[in-house]
């Protein structure tokens, strides 16, 4: 297969034409007309992982994130966005973003998380004006839960290091959620609880003044989840070999939420 058969099998999992007019979705990297044999999709497009893509014998990488998404100055290969990009042209690896279309897509990021978050009667928070989309952002309803013990199942079904909560409500009934930064959709959430990643303090200050608590996990944990069934659908449409690179296991090894009242006393 081509380059260009494989975006037309990822537009008919996210379309293209849902992403948002800033993004960067679509072929970033590489040649329409390279043949493909092998696909490798993880959530960054950065060097290590254009080169693990490259030892596995994927010609095409695919990632949520979109390589170069700013502009670059020039191409001193000193940044992750240079240093992958000269790794994707030695090794002749074409590079795809499936961005925000996968954010609102059908069972995308947004839709993935509430329902593998256990939420029911699943709506977005921004419905998509496009048929073949599901919206921004997503919002459900559960059986009267503890706050707490939510987030809990919540960050160990995502698979997240961690979490930091701010609960206004012990008992929640209505959760909605933004995969990545969703800072800017706390006012479209009329739920007990918001989950998100990124938001800025005043966001946050306001988004409890009007009652909501807030779940905030780390960007990339919270959307990284959604890419193994993506990877799963993909495999299925083009009958080639779909790898899927979790970037996190070593984030994970690594990196430490620490309470400081473990050490700070009276």
């Amino acid at each position: 297969m081509k380059v260009k058969d494989i975006l037309s099998a990822i537009d008919e999992i996210a379309p293209f034409d849902l992403a948002e007019k800033w993004d960067h979705a679509g072929l970033r990297l590489g040649n329409y007309d390279d043949d493909v044999r092998r696909i490798a999709v993880s959530l960054d497009p950065l060097e290590s992982v254009v080169k693990r893509a490259s030892e596995l014998g994927c010609s095409l990488l695919v990632t949520h994130h979109p390589l170069m998404f700013s502009p670059q100055e020039n191409m001193i290969c000193d940044r992750p966005d240079t240093k992958a990009v000269s790794a994707a042209f030695a090794l002749k690896v074409n590079v795809v973003a499936c961005h925000t279309n996968l954010d609102s897509a059908h069972e995308g990021v947004n839709e993935f998380l509430a329902s593998s978050a256990g939420l029911d009667n699943i709506t977005p928070l921004l419905p998509s004006s496009d048929p073949r989309g599901f919206g921004m952002g997503a919002v459900g309803t559960l059986k009267e839960t503890n706050c707490l013990k939510f987030c809990q199942h919540a960050a160990k079904t995502w698979g997240l290091s961690g979490f930091r909560l701010i609960c206004k409500k012990k008992l929640i009934k209505r959760v909605a959620l933004c995969g990545g930064a969703g800072g800017d959709l706390w006012k479209e959430a009329a739920a007990d609880l918001y989950i998100t990643a990124d938001l800025r303090y005043h966001e946050c200050l306001a988004a409890l003044d009007a009652g909501l608590s807030v779940m905030i996990c780390d960007h990339g944990e919270m959307e990284n989840p959604a890419l193994r069934p993506f990877a799963e659908k993909l495999a299925h449409l083009v009958r080639l070999p779909v790898t899927y690179l979790d970037i996190f296991t070593e984030k994970r090894n690594t990196e430490f939420w620490e309470n400081s009242a473990n050490y700070v006393s009276d």
